[in-house]
């Protein structure tokens, strides 16, 4: 069996190692000739996993060469930015139709509010499309760490993509919503960032975890709304939520940090586009439900000089909001 990542990043290249031990050979498609000839001479990525040996049975390929890998692949994983993952399937689109494509991406496309999954069936007419997500950061689950993926898609096709993925640190759970799946991970993205900005307020780790069920009890209320309750225990529900809130490794985090403190964002980071289109993305998704800390978000996108305003208003509406997951039934 032969398998094709798309996008040698940091997840990218994890995925391409867990596949690697299952498969023939694993393709990297990569843009930046100094990674492509780096993964091919000396077995590493030096931008995103110094020092980790890849798999010999790994090799890169500039994307240009896209065409002639994807018609030789039976799957192929895409990890690329989820701003760009449109212009690239759209140049591949007829080599792309006929296969088993899984998106290891976490963003939503604004403002048509599509996921990654439907972008691709979009752009491919390919119905075989699926989904994975979890509470993994790349820089472990490269070294073996012991971590956990959802996968999403059809259940007659959960072993094959089970033992795709089979690792003995890897632990798999299923779901049939593949959409919802991936929209999770949206979700705790949105999240973490509230997170971030609160973290500059906490006193204690009593109103820490507070905070946190807070913004897990919103999660589920707009899972509820969404028809997707059931992916809460799931790796891609409770497990990445609590991941990205929590860790200092979450870039998620560290943008809700930085938006705490008034600092000035980068216009040019894809962390700080992506995670601004998820936020507009979910408040358009729901806007006929109240959600106290994605407004606090909000608000403190659209004026920081306020920040300490909204906070306080936040934790005033704490005592009047119900936090009823029943009620969106």
């Amino acid at each position: 069996m032969k398998v094709c990542v798309v996008g040698a990043g940091g997840f990218g290249t994890a995925i391409a190692q867990i596949v690697s031990r299952n498969v023939d050979s694993v393709i990297l498609i990569a843009r930046n000739p100094s990674i492509i000839r780096s993964i091919n001479e000396n077995h590493e990525n030096p931008k995103y996993h110094p020092r980790v040996k890849l798999n010999s049975n790994i090799k890169a390929k500039h994307i240009q060469k896209a065409h002639e890998v994807f018609r030789k692949s039976d799957f192929i994983f895409m990890a690329v930015p989820s701003g760009s993952l449109r212009s690239v399937v759209s140049g591949f689109a007829n080599s792309l139709g006929d296969k088993n494509v899984i998106s290891g991406i976490k963003g939503i496309e604004y403002p048509s509010l599509k996921t990654m999954t439907e972008v691709i069936r979009e752009e491919t007419g390919s119905e075989n499309v699926f989904s994975i997500s979890g509470p993994t950061f790349a820089v472990e689950l490269i070294r073996n760490v012991p971590s956990g993926l959802t996968i999403g898609a059809p259940r007659n096709y959960w072993r094959e993509l089970g033992e795709l993925l089979e690792s003995p640190n890897l632990f798999l759970d299923y779901s049939e919503n593949i959409k919802g799946v991936e929209f999770c991970g949206v979700l705790k993205n949105v999240y973490a960032v509230a997170m971030g900005i609160l973290d500059n307020y906490i006193l204690g780790e009593n109103d820490r975890y507070l905070f946190l069920n807070i913004c897990f009890k919103e999660m589920s209320k707009i899972l509820h709304h969404m028809g997707y309750e059931e992916l809460l225990p799931k790796f891609c529900g409770f497990g990445d939520f609590i991941l990205t809130a929590c860790s200092s490794k979450s870039r998620n985090k560290t943008l809700g940090l930085m938006l705490g403190k008034r600092m000035i964002l980068s216009k040019k980071s894809s962390v700080t586009i992506e995670s601004l289109k998820s936020i507009k993305a979910v408040r358009k998704l729901v806007s006929g439900i109240k959600l106290p800390a994605l407004e606090l978000i909000v608000k403190v996108i659209e004026n920081p000089n306020e920040t300490n305003i909204y906070v306080d208003r936040f934790f005033k509406s704490l005592k009047e909001e119900e936090y009823n997951v029943e009620q969106t039934k």
